[in-house]
């Protein structure tokens, strides 16, 4: 456990070292504006970087375990599909003129998503996994309808800056927005540590589990509970940023094969270590424009997933 820990930090400390020194402005740290603009607009970038791909990837794993599914993932189970319909229908409705009313939007999205998948998936006393993916594609689908329904109505001048938030975007990061994501960060993965053990146990199955002790839908409920508030905290301040909650935790287990328990750490120093430099790719690739991060993500997660759907059927 030590080793891996150790050499996934300093990939983390590098990553950031180098976002921090590169962009579009060369830094000289003896003037005054230069240092202003690294403490007031880079730094904060940086960190709010590698919380959000830390919050993805520890929000990816969980689902993961919890689902016995290598598919699942916080986008395909609606959760950010929520967050962005409520962005879109803020947007829409012109509230994006009110400073800070769209992630709070997006983040009541992103719970009332998680909250109808759960719903959509319980049997009796019984949260079926099979149902919850069935159920969070189809929300998907519903979301992006609501999407493409208030792109249509939304003001022109707002569309460019609702489509940059929809690619994934870290422009105008603050040290609040910073704070915010890495509490609820901290928070998830101490209550997600105390039910850890429990994870494992779901691994071979609900019945084994059940055997064995453990309250099964509690576990479920405080696993989904937690995941899909960071997943939404993240996805409120970022906008869309995919396929991290997938393509970490797989990287992680065919370097290090380890149980949830050491998953958990290392995916969240996987997920800031690829954010981070995601972000670093998308201010310097081209001086005049700023690329979308999630356009970085999914070039590397889609083949990644499409490999996966062809090994699992």
């Amino acid at each position: 456990m030590t080793r891996p820990l150790v050499i996934l930090t300093i990939l983390l400390l590098l990553a950031i070292a180098l976002a921090v020194t590169f962009g579009s402005v060369r830094l000289d740290l003896h003037d005054a504006t230069a240092r202003m603009i690294l403490l007031r607009l880079r730094l904060p970038r940086v960190l709010l970087a590698a919380a959000i791909g830390a919050t993805l990837a520890v929000a990816g794993v969980t689902f993961q375990t919890l689902l016995r599914n290598p598919l699942a993932d916080p986008f395909i189970l609606g959760v950010s599909g929520g967050a962005a319909s409520g962005a879109a229908v803020a947007t829409a409705l012109r509230w994006n003129r009110v400073p800070g009313l769209v992630p709070i939007v997006a983040f009541a999205g992103a719970l009332l998503a998680t909250a109808a998948v759960f719903l959509l998936a319980r049997r009796r006393d019984h949260t079926d996994p099979v149902r919850l993916l069935i159920s969070g594609l189809v929300l998907n689908a519903f979301f992006s309808a609501v999407i493409l329904i208030s792109f249509a109505l939304s003001p022109q001048n707002d569309l460019t800056a609702a489509l940059k938030w929809m690619m994934g975007t870290l422009f105008g990061a603050t040290w609040t927005s910073v704070v915010l994501v890495a509490s609820l960060l901290i928070v998830a993965i101490v209550v997600l540590a105390f039910v850890a053990n429990d994870l494992r146990l779901l691994v071979f199955g609900e019945e084994d589990a059940k055997a064995r002790g453990v309250d099964v839908e509690r576990v479920k409920l405080i696993g989904f509970g937690a995941a899909s508030i960071i997943t939404g905290a993240a996805v409120a301040v970022s906008g869309i940023i995919g396929f991290v909650g997938l393509l970490v935790p797989h990287l992680i287990r065919l370097a290090w094969r380890r149980d949830y328990r050491t998953l958990l750490p290392l995916c969240a120093l996987g997920g800031a270590t690829l954010v981070v430099a995601a972000d670093l790719i998308s201010r310097v690739a081209v001086r005049t424009t700023e690329l979308p991060i999630g356009a970085f993500t999914a070039i590397l997660g889609v083949p990644f997933f499409l490999s996966l759907l062809r090994r699992a059927s």
